[in-house]
Protein backbone atom coordinates (compact mmCIF):
# COMPACT_ATOMS: atom_id res chain seq x y z
CA UNK A 1 0.00 0.00 0.00
CA UNK A 2 1.76 3.21 -1.08
CA UNK A 3 2.06 6.54 1.45
CA UNK A 4 1.57 9.33 0.54
CA UNK A 5 5.08 11.81 0.16
CA UNK A 6 4.31 13.87 3.27
CA UNK A 7 3.91 10.55 5.40
CA UNK A 8 7.75 8.97 6.92
CA UNK A 9 7.24 5.50 5.20
CA UNK A 10 10.63 4.48 6.82
CA UNK A 11 9.21 4.46 10.22
CA UNK A 12 6.21 2.63 8.78
CA UNK A 13 8.65 0.05 7.72
CA UNK A 14 10.42 -0.29 10.71
CA UNK A 15 7.58 -0.58 12.99
CA UNK A 16 7.03 -3.69 10.38
CA UNK A 17 10.21 -4.75 10.91
CA UNK A 18 10.18 -4.83 14.49
CA UNK A 19 7.01 -5.64 15.84
CA UNK A 20 5.04 -6.62 13.17
CA UNK A 21 2.22 -5.28 12.13
CA UNK A 22 -0.87 -4.80 9.23
CA UNK A 23 -0.88 -1.62 7.51
CA UNK A 24 -4.21 -0.20 6.42
CA UNK A 25 -5.51 2.55 4.63
CA UNK A 26 -7.25 5.14 6.51
CA UNK A 27 -10.95 4.32 5.09
CA UNK A 28 -10.57 0.84 6.00
CA UNK A 29 -10.53 1.82 10.14
CA UNK A 30 -11.75 4.85 10.69
CA UNK A 31 -15.89 6.57 9.75
CA UNK A 32 -16.60 10.47 9.07
CA UNK A 33 -19.26 10.82 11.39
CA UNK A 34 -19.42 14.40 11.22
CA UNK A 35 -22.57 14.93 9.35
CA UNK A 36 -24.79 12.96 11.99
CA UNK A 37 -23.81 15.66 15.07
CA UNK A 38 -25.07 18.82 15.63
CA UNK A 39 -22.71 22.01 14.80
CA UNK A 40 -22.85 24.91 16.74
CA UNK A 41 -22.08 28.35 15.72
CA UNK A 42 -19.69 30.14 17.72
CA UNK A 43 -22.23 33.10 18.62
CA UNK A 44 -24.10 30.33 19.97
CA UNK A 45 -21.31 29.14 22.49
CA UNK A 46 -22.10 29.70 26.35
CA UNK A 47 -19.40 30.11 29.10
CA UNK A 48 -21.57 27.51 31.27
CA UNK A 49 -24.06 24.65 29.96
CA UNK A 50 -24.70 20.91 30.17
CA UNK A 51 -23.15 19.39 27.13
CA UNK A 52 -19.60 20.33 25.70
CA UNK A 53 -18.72 21.86 22.01
CA UNK A 54 -15.62 20.85 20.85
CA UNK A 55 -13.97 22.25 17.74
CA UNK A 56 -10.75 22.92 16.19
CA UNK A 57 -9.36 25.74 17.87
CA UNK A 58 -6.75 25.22 20.43
CA UNK A 59 -8.47 25.11 23.71
CA UNK A 60 -9.72 21.70 24.23
CA UNK A 61 -13.47 22.42 25.07
CA UNK A 62 -14.51 25.51 23.49
CA UNK A 63 -17.80 26.01 24.96
CA UNK A 64 -21.62 25.00 26.09
CA UNK A 65 -24.43 23.93 24.95
CA UNK A 66 -27.64 23.59 26.69
CA UNK A 67 -29.47 21.04 23.89
CA UNK A 68 -28.51 17.70 23.50
CA UNK A 69 -30.33 17.32 20.42
CA UNK A 70 -27.77 15.64 17.65
CA UNK A 71 -25.16 14.81 20.47
CA UNK A 72 -22.40 12.27 19.58
CA UNK A 73 -22.06 8.95 21.10
CA UNK A 74 -19.64 8.78 24.39
CA UNK A 75 -16.77 7.41 21.18
CA UNK A 76 -14.45 7.62 21.92
CA UNK A 77 -13.81 9.44 18.87
CA UNK A 78 -10.66 11.75 17.30
CA UNK A 79 -11.89 15.19 16.43
CA UNK A 80 -9.59 16.62 13.44
CA UNK A 81 -9.47 20.42 12.81
CA UNK A 82 -9.56 20.54 8.96
CA UNK A 83 -8.05 24.29 8.85
CA UNK A 84 -5.99 23.76 11.66
CA UNK A 85 -4.68 20.50 11.69
CA UNK A 86 -5.58 20.34 15.63
CA UNK A 87 -6.28 16.67 16.92
CA UNK A 88 -8.36 15.75 19.97
CA UNK A 89 -9.41 12.41 21.44
CA UNK A 90 -12.55 12.54 23.21
CA UNK A 91 -14.59 10.04 24.77
CA UNK A 92 -17.51 11.51 26.36
CA UNK A 93 -20.73 12.73 24.04
CA UNK A 94 -20.11 16.37 22.41
CA UNK A 95 -21.20 18.61 19.50
CA UNK A 96 -19.14 20.14 17.39
CA UNK A 97 -18.42 23.50 16.36
CA UNK A 98 -19.98 24.89 13.30
CA UNK A 99 -16.53 25.58 11.14
CA UNK A 100 -13.94 22.94 10.14
CA UNK A 101 -14.17 19.64 12.84
CA UNK A 102 -14.40 16.24 11.29
CA UNK A 103 -15.89 13.65 14.04
CA UNK A 104 -13.78 10.99 13.02
CA UNK A 105 -14.61 7.46 14.93
CA UNK A 106 -13.68 3.31 14.68
CA UNK A 107 -15.26 1.07 11.49
CA UNK A 108 -13.48 -1.79 12.77
CA UNK A 109 -12.75 -3.96 16.14
CA UNK A 110 -9.48 -4.30 17.99
CA UNK A 111 -8.47 -0.63 17.50
CA UNK A 112 -7.51 1.64 20.04
CA UNK A 113 -8.34 5.14 19.29
CA UNK A 114 -5.78 6.63 21.62
CA UNK A 115 -3.42 5.03 19.63
CA UNK A 116 -4.59 6.50 16.77
CA UNK A 117 -4.80 9.73 18.61
CA UNK A 118 -0.97 9.56 19.23
CA UNK A 119 -0.45 8.42 15.57
CA UNK A 120 -2.00 10.90 14.07
CA UNK A 121 -0.04 13.41 16.18
CA UNK A 122 3.32 12.23 14.80
CA UNK A 123 2.26 13.14 11.15
CA UNK A 124 3.12 15.97 9.32
CA UNK A 125 0.58 17.10 6.80
CA UNK A 126 1.04 20.04 4.28
CA UNK A 127 -0.04 22.99 5.49
CA UNK A 128 -2.31 25.07 3.25
CA UNK A 129 -2.89 28.01 5.74
CA UNK A 130 -6.59 28.19 6.04
CA UNK A 131 -7.93 26.13 4.30
CA UNK A 132 -8.97 22.15 4.25
CA UNK A 133 -6.52 19.50 5.58
CA UNK A 134 -8.64 16.49 5.62
CA UNK A 135 -8.26 15.27 2.27
CA UNK A 136 -4.17 15.20 2.90
CA UNK A 137 -5.52 12.75 6.31
CA UNK A 138 -7.74 10.45 4.63
CA UNK A 139 -4.45 9.57 1.99
CA UNK A 140 -2.27 9.09 5.32
CA UNK A 141 -1.76 4.86 5.60
CA UNK A 142 -1.76 3.91 9.47
CA UNK A 143 0.49 0.98 11.08
CA UNK A 144 -2.13 -1.46 13.19
CA UNK A 145 0.05 -3.79 15.33
CA UNK A 146 -2.24 -6.48 17.33
CA UNK A 147 -4.63 -4.60 19.85
CA UNK A 148 -2.11 -5.74 23.16
CA UNK A 149 0.85 -3.35 21.28
CA UNK A 150 -1.77 -0.87 20.37
CA UNK A 151 -2.96 -0.91 24.26
CA UNK A 152 0.86 -0.81 25.25
CA UNK A 153 1.58 2.38 23.86
CA UNK A 154 -1.33 4.09 24.30
CA UNK A 155 -1.11 3.53 28.60
CA UNK A 156 2.94 4.41 28.06
CA UNK A 157 2.00 7.54 26.22
CA UNK A 158 -0.92 8.65 28.37
CA UNK A 159 1.53 8.26 31.18
CA UNK A 160 3.82 10.99 29.65
CA UNK A 161 1.13 12.96 28.45
CA UNK A 162 -0.29 12.99 32.50
CA UNK A 163 3.55 14.68 33.79
CA UNK A 164 3.05 17.09 30.77
CA UNK A 165 -0.69 17.91 31.90
CA UNK A 166 0.24 18.37 35.81
CA UNK A 167 3.25 20.43 34.75
CA UNK A 168 1.05 22.87 33.09
CA UNK A 169 -1.36 22.80 36.02
CA UNK A 170 1.45 23.59 38.61
CA UNK A 171 2.09 26.62 35.88
CA UNK A 172 -1.36 27.43 35.72
CA UNK A 173 -1.86 27.70 39.59
CA UNK A 174 1.45 30.27 39.76
CA UNK A 175 -0.24 32.62 37.80
CA UNK A 176 -3.58 32.30 39.75
CA UNK A 177 -1.12 32.72 43.28
CA UNK A 178 0.14 36.35 41.12
CA UNK A 179 -3.65 37.63 41.21
CA UNK A 180 -4.49 36.50 44.40
CA UNK A 181 -2.10 37.84 46.20
CA UNK A 182 -2.21 41.47 44.61
CA UNK A 183 -5.93 40.73 45.46
CA UNK A 184 -4.92 40.21 49.54
CA UNK A 185 -2.54 43.20 49.39
CA UNK A 186 -4.85 45.89 47.64
CA UNK A 187 -8.32 44.37 47.25
CA UNK A 188 -10.51 44.52 43.92
CA UNK A 189 -8.62 47.09 41.63
CA UNK A 190 -11.38 47.69 39.38
CA UNK A 191 -14.18 48.94 42.53
CA UNK A 192 -11.05 50.19 44.92
CA UNK A 193 -13.02 48.79 47.67
CA UNK A 194 -9.36 49.66 49.76
CA UNK A 195 -10.46 53.12 48.91
CA UNK A 196 -6.64 53.77 47.96
CA UNK A 197 -5.92 57.51 46.37
CA UNK A 198 -6.46 57.23 42.64
CA UNK A 199 -4.54 58.35 39.69
CA UNK A 200 -4.49 59.03 36.24
CA UNK A 201 -1.90 56.72 34.64
CA UNK A 202 -0.85 59.05 32.48
CA UNK A 203 0.64 60.72 35.83
CA UNK A 204 2.96 58.20 37.15
CA UNK A 205 4.91 57.89 33.98
CA UNK A 206 5.85 59.05 30.62
CA UNK A 207 3.48 57.03 27.42
CA UNK A 208 5.62 56.90 24.43
CA UNK A 209 4.18 55.21 21.38
CA UNK A 210 6.49 53.15 19.15
CA UNK A 211 7.45 54.24 15.67
CA UNK A 212 6.40 52.23 12.56
CA UNK A 213 7.96 52.89 8.98
CA UNK A 214 6.06 54.30 6.39
CA UNK A 215 7.45 51.42 4.11
CA UNK A 216 5.55 48.16 3.72
CA UNK A 217 6.05 46.53 7.24
CA UNK A 218 7.37 43.84 5.44
CA UNK A 219 9.95 45.49 3.27
CA UNK A 220 13.16 43.55 2.41
CA UNK A 221 15.18 45.93 3.27
CA UNK A 222 13.94 46.86 6.96
CA UNK A 223 14.20 43.21 8.14
CA UNK A 224 16.85 40.56 8.39
CA UNK A 225 19.79 43.31 10.74
CA UNK A 226 20.63 43.26 14.51
CA UNK A 227 18.23 45.30 15.84
CA UNK A 228 15.09 43.06 17.34
CA UNK A 229 11.36 44.10 16.30
CA UNK A 230 8.51 43.08 18.34
CA UNK A 231 4.77 42.92 17.75
CA UNK A 232 1.58 42.72 19.74
CA UNK A 233 1.21 39.14 18.73
CA UNK A 234 4.69 38.71 20.87
CA UNK A 235 3.65 40.76 23.57
CA UNK A 236 0.09 39.44 24.34
CA UNK A 237 1.57 35.62 24.27
CA UNK A 238 4.87 36.53 26.27
CA UNK A 239 3.83 36.29 30.05
CA UNK A 240 5.52 39.02 32.04
CA UNK A 241 8.43 39.05 30.24
CA UNK A 242 9.46 38.89 27.12
CA UNK A 243 12.85 36.66 26.55
CA UNK A 244 13.10 36.08 22.93
CA UNK A 245 12.09 37.44 19.35
CA UNK A 246 12.02 36.13 16.02
CA UNK A 247 11.84 39.14 13.76
CA UNK A 248 15.08 42.11 13.24
CA UNK A 249 15.40 45.03 11.89
CA UNK A 250 17.91 46.57 9.52
CA UNK A 251 19.81 49.52 10.36
CA UNK A 252 17.67 50.80 7.82
CA UNK A 253 14.81 49.88 10.04
CA UNK A 254 16.22 51.39 12.83
CA UNK A 255 16.39 54.72 11.14
CA UNK A 256 12.80 54.71 10.82
CA UNK A 257 12.11 53.22 13.73
CA UNK A 258 13.54 53.61 17.72
CA UNK A 259 15.17 51.48 19.84
CA UNK A 260 13.64 51.02 23.54
CA UNK A 261 15.81 50.08 26.39
CA UNK A 262 15.47 46.88 28.19
CA UNK A 263 13.02 46.54 31.27
CA UNK A 264 10.57 48.57 29.48
CA UNK A 265 7.23 48.00 29.93
CA UNK A 266 5.41 47.52 26.60
CA UNK A 267 1.30 48.52 26.44
CA UNK A 268 -0.26 47.51 23.54
CA UNK A 269 -3.27 49.64 21.80
CA UNK A 270 -4.52 47.46 18.67
CA UNK A 271 -4.96 44.40 17.84
CA UNK A 272 -4.47 42.70 21.24
CA UNK A 273 -5.63 45.66 23.23
CA UNK A 274 -4.43 46.61 26.74
CA UNK A 275 -1.49 43.14 27.11
CA UNK A 276 1.81 44.00 28.76
CA UNK A 277 5.07 43.21 28.97
CA UNK A 278 8.67 44.04 30.28
CA UNK A 279 10.99 43.43 27.58
CA UNK A 280 14.63 41.54 28.42
CA UNK A 281 16.43 43.16 25.73
CA UNK A 282 16.97 46.35 23.40
CA UNK A 283 13.86 46.59 20.96
CA UNK A 284 11.79 48.33 18.05
CA UNK A 285 7.89 47.89 17.47
CA UNK A 286 5.26 49.81 15.84
CA UNK A 287 3.25 52.50 17.26
CA UNK A 288 0.81 49.53 17.86
CA UNK A 289 3.03 49.58 20.94
CA UNK A 290 3.37 52.12 24.06
CA UNK A 291 6.45 52.35 26.06
CA UNK A 292 5.63 53.08 29.89
CA UNK A 293 8.48 54.64 31.83
CA UNK A 294 7.63 54.98 35.29
CA UNK A 295 8.61 57.26 37.78
CA UNK A 296 10.24 55.08 40.17
CA UNK A 297 9.44 56.67 43.30
CA UNK A 298 6.25 56.70 42.80
CA UNK A 299 4.63 53.58 41.01
CA UNK A 300 6.07 50.26 39.99
CA UNK A 301 6.32 49.15 36.90
CA UNK A 302 5.70 45.17 37.77
CA UNK A 303 2.96 46.54 40.10
CA UNK A 304 1.31 48.72 37.13
CA UNK A 305 1.53 45.15 34.76
CA UNK A 306 -0.38 43.27 37.23
CA UNK A 307 -2.96 45.74 37.51
CA UNK A 308 -3.24 45.95 34.22
CA UNK A 309 -4.16 42.67 34.03
CA UNK A 310 -7.18 42.67 36.05
CA UNK A 311 -8.41 45.12 33.53
CA UNK A 312 -7.43 44.28 30.09
CA UNK A 313 -10.94 42.79 29.03
CA UNK A 314 -12.61 46.09 30.53
CA UNK A 315 -10.52 48.56 28.02
CA UNK A 316 -10.58 45.81 25.28
CA UNK A 317 -14.84 45.85 26.05
CA UNK A 318 -14.67 49.41 25.80
CA UNK A 319 -12.32 49.97 22.72
CA UNK A 320 -13.49 52.33 19.66
CA UNK A 321 -13.89 49.61 16.64
CA UNK A 322 -12.90 50.91 13.10
CA UNK A 323 -11.29 48.62 11.08
CA UNK A 324 -10.20 47.28 14.06
CA UNK A 325 -10.17 47.63 17.70
CA UNK A 326 -7.63 50.09 19.66
CA UNK A 327 -7.16 52.46 21.76
CA UNK A 328 -4.98 55.84 21.65
CA UNK A 329 -2.88 57.89 24.15
CA UNK A 330 -5.50 59.40 25.38
CA UNK A 331 -8.20 56.45 26.94
CA UNK A 332 -4.38 54.74 27.83
CA UNK A 333 -3.28 58.20 29.89
CA UNK A 334 -6.66 58.54 31.29
CA UNK A 335 -7.00 55.44 33.22
CA UNK A 336 -7.81 55.76 37.27
CA UNK A 337 -4.88 53.41 39.01
CA UNK A 338 -5.54 52.49 42.64
CA UNK A 339 -2.47 54.17 44.36
CA UNK A 340 -0.97 52.11 47.26
CA UNK A 341 2.61 53.65 49.15
CA UNK A 342 5.43 53.08 47.16
CA UNK A 343 6.88 50.46 49.39
CA UNK A 344 3.95 47.82 49.19
CA UNK A 345 4.21 47.99 45.58
CA UNK A 346 7.90 47.27 45.48
CA UNK A 347 7.15 44.56 47.80
CA UNK A 348 4.32 43.14 46.04
CA UNK A 349 6.66 43.40 42.86
CA UNK A 350 9.27 41.11 44.78
CA UNK A 351 6.50 38.72 45.67
CA UNK A 352 5.71 38.33 42.07
CA UNK A 353 9.61 38.03 40.94
CA UNK A 354 10.06 35.05 43.24
CA UNK A 355 6.70 33.14 41.74
CA UNK A 356 8.28 34.02 38.35
CA UNK A 357 11.68 32.41 39.38
CA UNK A 358 9.27 29.27 40.38
CA UNK A 359 7.60 29.28 37.18
CA UNK A 360 10.84 29.41 35.22
CA UNK A 361 12.08 26.77 36.94
CA UNK A 362 8.64 24.32 35.77
CA UNK A 363 8.26 25.75 32.66
CA UNK A 364 12.04 24.62 32.29
CA UNK A 365 11.28 21.08 33.31
CA UNK A 366 7.55 21.67 31.05
CA UNK A 367 9.73 22.15 28.31
CA UNK A 368 12.37 18.90 28.87
CA UNK A 369 9.20 16.45 29.84
CA UNK A 370 7.64 18.13 26.36
CA UNK A 371 10.75 17.00 24.06
CA UNK A 372 10.95 13.74 26.01
CA UNK A 373 7.56 12.85 25.18
CA UNK A 374 8.00 13.56 21.42
CA UNK A 375 10.62 11.49 21.21
CA UNK A 376 8.62 8.55 23.04
CA UNK A 377 5.83 8.89 20.37
CA UNK A 378 8.29 8.74 17.60
CA UNK A 379 9.73 5.50 19.05
CA UNK A 380 6.77 4.42 20.07
CA UNK A 381 5.13 4.24 15.75
CA UNK A 382 8.78 2.89 15.04
CA UNK A 383 8.51 -0.21 17.23
CA UNK A 384 11.47 0.33 19.20
CA UNK A 385 9.79 0.53 22.60
CA UNK A 386 10.69 -2.65 24.57
CA UNK A 387 7.32 -3.62 26.20
CA UNK A 388 7.24 -6.41 28.61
Amino acid sequence: MKAPGYQNINNIKLMQQNIGCNILAFSDILEDLTSSVTKVKKDEYSFIGEYSIIDQGKEFIAGYYNSNQGISSSGPHIVFGDHTRIFKYVDFPILLGADGTKLLSAKISDVNMKYLYYFFNTLSLPNDGYSRHFKYLKQVVIPLPNIQYQNKIANILDQAQRLIDKRKEQIALLDELVQSVFYDMFGDPVINDRAWNLEKLKNLGALKRGKSSHRPRNAPELLNGPYPLIQTGDIANAGLYLNDYTTTYSELGLKQSKLWSKGTLCITIAANIAKTTIITFDACFPDSVVAFLNKENIVNKMYIQIWMSFLQKIIEDGAPESAQKNINLKILGELDVILPPIELQNHFAEMVENIEKQKELLSKSLAELETNFHSLMQRAFRGELVVE
